[in-house]
């Protein structure tokens, strides 16, 4: 990296953290984000640099960025998409891509939603949900099962077997709806 690049946000706190201290990113165009991404990720490990790619080919250039991570705001079905650039237990829980969409928890799933998925997390407020895993395929999955069981469709073991058999046909080169887009209708 360059001196002298302004840097945008650690995203180490999570999105909320990014949102809030993220400086306007229209000091460079995109095309500008783009390369500086290309070279921030250059250095990250193999899972970061992956999921960074596959988010820059799908998303385009970020809307923030930080030696590690890149933060993309309100693309497609995703009002956040953070990449992190490091890895380890304590970096990445569960995977170095977080997704985050527009769900309102109902009450009453709360408990079997907490049961679920330690990678599935709720906003303080309950309005939005998040799964972090290292492929996007994956936070389909794991937000489309947490709908379920929303609905009252799945119980949180239903859930995590169901989730199981999705992974397992994935791994056999077959696939799963569940897998390619969020199933859920969005909330205004």
């Amino acid at each position: 990296m360059k001196p002298g690049f302004v840097l945008f946000v650690a995203l180490s706190a999570g999105l909320a953290g990014f949102a809030a201290g993220c400086r306007a990113t229209t000091a460079f165009d995109a095309s500008r984000r783009a390369g500086l991404a290309e070279e921030i990720i250059a250095g990250w490990p193999a899972p970061s640099r992956l999921a960074a790619a596959a988010m820059l080919e799908k998303y385009g250039p970020p809307d923030a960025l930080a030696a590690d991570g890149l933060g993309w705001k309100d693309k497609g079905r995703w009002k956040k998409i953070i990449v992190r650039g490091r890895t380890g237990p304590f970096a990445t829980a569960g995977g170095v891509l977080e997704q985050t969409a527009a769900y309102r928890v109902p009450p009453d799933a709360r408990g079997e939603l907490a049961a679920f998925d330690d990678r599935v997390s709720v906003s303080p407020d309950w309005t939005e949900i998040s799964a972090r895993s290292n492929d996007e395929s994956l936070n389909f999955l794991a937000l489309n099962l947490a709908v379920a069981i929303g609905r009252g469709d799945l119980t949180a073991s239903g859930a995590r077997n169901s989730y199981r058999k999705a992974v397992d046909l994935s791994n056999a080169g077959k696939s799963s709806p569940l897998m390619k887009e969020l199933l859920f209708p969005p909330i205004p």
